[in-house]
């Protein structure tokens, strides 16, 4: 791996727990697939990487996504987790578990979890300038873990809708490039960057904010970068560069 990767964490997690088992570094492999997992177990982001740090299962993920759609970093990006059943796949993939609503059956997840593991693939594609294809094999940049060992991960439910979420994070980072292309073009790119840290995105079942991001969003309402309503929801991209452009103009 590159030597400037040094604690690589998504700024989507909102904290970090290291689990006890895991590989330091990659083996110079470069990190250009994404493997999503269920947990088989309705647990919060933070009750997951507990699980890992308590170590009593040799098993680890970088990410937890739980069924409110938190999520909390396990592992570090720049080294190996323990999850897939394949280091070779595991040494190049940044791995997700992800809690169900439902167990058994289809093995469900909740939208706050999709919508979590919508928001965290398309920020490690854009981080590592790679995107999500895929094909059923493990040639892809999206794997299963049944494609390296005799598992019914990630369930029927969620293997349904890989096809989709690549799509979904492919169209997500076309047109993320597209708004920040024209933003920074207009604005600079130090300009831009400060804006965007102010927009908030929460996911949150009651429709609230979550505690962490309650000052910020009452600022941001205050400087009336966003009325604040639905701050559990996806905004379209006229609402995304509105924001910002009021945040570049304060």
């Amino acid at each position: 791996m590159a030597k400037e990767m040094i604690n690589v964490i998504s700024e989507l997690a909102e904290k970090f727990i290291q689990a006890k088992h895991y590989s330091q570094g990659r083996n110079e492999m470069k990190i250009c697939k994404i493997t999503p997992h269920v947990m088989a177990a309705k647990w919060t982001g933070t009750r997951c990487a507990n699980f890992f740090a308590e170590g009593t299962r040799q098993a680890s993920a970088n990410y937890c996504i739980g069924y409110e759609g938190d999520i909390v970093c396990s592992v570090k990006e720049e080294d190996r987790a323990w999850t897939s059943s394949s280091g070779n796949n595991d040494r190049q993939a940044i791995t997700i578990e992800c809690a169900n609503d439902v167990l058994g059956g289809e093995w469900h997840i909740s939208d706050a979890t999709w919508n979590s593991l919508v928001n965290l693939c398309v920020d490690i594609c854009k981080r590592y300038n790679f995107k999500l294809v895929y094909d059923g094999t493990s040639n892809g940049s999206l794997t299963r873990h049944n494609m390296f060992w005799n598992t019914n991960c990630p369930g029927p439910y969620l293997q349904s809708r890989l096809g989709e979420l690549a799509e979904t994070v492919n169209k997500r980072l076309e047109a993320k490039k597209m708004i920040e292309e024209k933003l920074i073009k207009e604005y600079g790119a130090e300009a831009y960057e400060k804006a965007l840290r102010k927009l908030i995105e929460s996911v949150n079942d009651d429709g609230l904010p979550s505690t962490w991001a309650e000052d910020e969003l009452k600022k941001a309402k205050e400087l009336g970068i966003t009325d604040g309503s639905n701050p559990e929801m996806f905004t379209t991209r006229q609402e995304t560069a509105a924001m910002i452009v009021r945040a570049v103009s304060k």
